[in-house]
C-alpha cells in the first residue's frame, strides 16, 4: 500500500478496480453465451403443440359457451311463446263458456212464464192461529177430545162401592181443563123402565171452570146414593151417541142385564153398541167393584173400549157389594 504524505491509507487501488470490472465483463459474456441453452430447456418443458392445444381448447370453450347461451335464449323464447299461447287459449275458453252461459240463461228466461208482481194491497190481519190440541189424561187413559160425557152405571150391584166410584168420578172431573165441556149421566133400569139423570139438565154440555167442576162432582156424589135396579146400557148409549159429546167414559161393574138390554148377551151388546157408534165417538171404560168375582165383566168392558177407539181401566174395591 502506498502511504500518503498526509498519513491517510487507501484501501483500493486502480488495479483492484480493473480486476472487478474484468470479472463483471466475464460474467456478462458467460450469460450471453448460455442464454440459448436456457430457452431450449423451457421449450422442452412446454412443447409448442401443448400450448397450441391449450389455445384451441380455450377458443372452443368460448365458442361452446356462446352456442349454449344462444340455445338457452331460444328455449326461453319458446317457453314464453307457449305461455302466451296457453293464456290466449284460456281466455278464449272462458269467453266461450261465458257466452254459452248467457245463451242458456236467455233460453231459460224465454221458457219460463213471466211473473206478474201484484199491486201492493193494504195489510190484512193474519189468520187466527188454530187452538193447540191439549190431551186429557186421567187414571192412565188419554183423549184429545174437548167434549166429554161420563156415564155412571147405577145398577144395584154397584152399591157398597160408593167410595171407589166417587174417587173415580172425582179424578175424571178434576182432571178436566178449561178447554173441556162436560156432561154427567147416571143410568139404570127400574121397574117403570129406563131411567136417566143428567147434569146439566136438558142433556147439554157445560164449560169447565172452578164452579162447574164443583157442581159436576157434587152431582156425581148424589148419584152414588141412588143405586138400584139393573143396567140398561143400550138405552143410555143410544142417548149419548146422539148427543154432543165426542168422548164417552163409562164407569160400571161390567154386568149388563140382558133383560134390560133387549135380550142381548154381553158379546151381542158390544156388537150392537159398536154398530150404532160406527166409529163416531171414543168409548173408554172403567170397571169398578169386585169385578174379579164375576166371569166376563173385565172382558166385556175391555172389548167395548177396544172396538170403539177407547182405553180400558180396572179399579178394584176393598168393599163388598150388595150382589156379593
Amino acid at each position: 500500500m502506498k502511504r500518503r504524505g498526509s498519513g491517510d491509507i487507501e484501501i483500493f487501488s486502480l488495479s483492484a478496480i480493473d480486476l472487478f470490472a474484468a470479472a463483471m465483463g466475464a460474467f456478462a459474456l458467460l450469460t450471453i453465451v448460455l442464454m440459448p441453452y436456457y430457452q431450449k430447456e423451457i421449450q422442452e418443458r412446454t412443447p409448442e403443440n401443448a400450448i397450441a392445444d391449450l389455445a384451441r381448447a380455450a377458443e372452443n370453450s368460448v365458442v361452446a359457451t356462446v352456442e349454449q347461451r344462444k340455445a338457452l335464449e331460444a328455449k326461453r323464447s319458446a317457453a314464453a311463446a307457449n305461455v302466451s299461447a296457453i293464456k290466449s287459449d284460456a281466455q278464449k275458453l272462458l269467453a266461450e263458456l261465458a257466452g254459452a252461459e248467457a245463451a242458456l240463461l236467455e233460453k231459460r228466461a224465454e221458457a219460463e212464464p213471466a211473473v206478474e208482481v201484484p199491486e201492493p194491497i193494504a195489510r190484512q190481519p193474519g189468520p187466527t192461529p188454530e187452538k193447540a190440541v191439549v190431551s186429557f189424561r186421567f187414571l192412565g187413559m188419554k183423549t184429545v177430545k174437548d167434549d166429554i160425557a161420563v156415564a155412571l152405571d147405577l145398577n144395584r150391584c154397584m152399591g157398597g162401592h160408593e167410595a171407589s166410584v166417587n174417587n173415580a168420578m172425582e179424578r175424571i172431573i178434576g182432571s178436566l181443563q178449561d178447554n173441556h165441556r162436560l156432561q154427567v149421566i147416571g143410568f139404570q133400569q127400574t121397574d117403570s123402565g129406563p131411567r136417566v139423570q143428567s147434569w146439566p139438565s136438558g142433556g147439554g154440555l157445560r164449560r169447565i171452570n172452578g164452579g162447574t167442576r164443583a157442581e159436576a162432582i157434587g152431582f156425581s156424589e148424589q148419584l152414588t146414593t141412588r143405586f138400584g135396579g139393573s143396567a140398561s146400557m143400550i138405552d143410555v148409549f143410544e142417548n149419548m151417541l146422539a148427543g154432543p159429546a165426542q168422548a164417552i167414559f163409562l164407569v160400571s161393574d161390567g154386568l149388563p142385564n140382558p133383560r134390560a138390554n133387549n135380550g142381548l148377551q154381553p158379546a151381542q151388546l158390544i156388537r150392537e153398541i159398536t154398530r150404532r157408534n160406527n166409529g163416531r165417538k171414543e168409548i173408554h171404560t172403567v170397571v169398578v167393584g169386585n169385578y174379579f168375582d164375576y166371569d166376563g165383566t173385565v172382558e166385556f168392558m175391555e172389548r167395548l173400549a177396544e172396538r170403539n177407539g177407547g182405553q180400558f181401566l180396572a179399579l178394584a174395591s176393598a168393599a163388598t157389594g150388595v150382589c156379593d
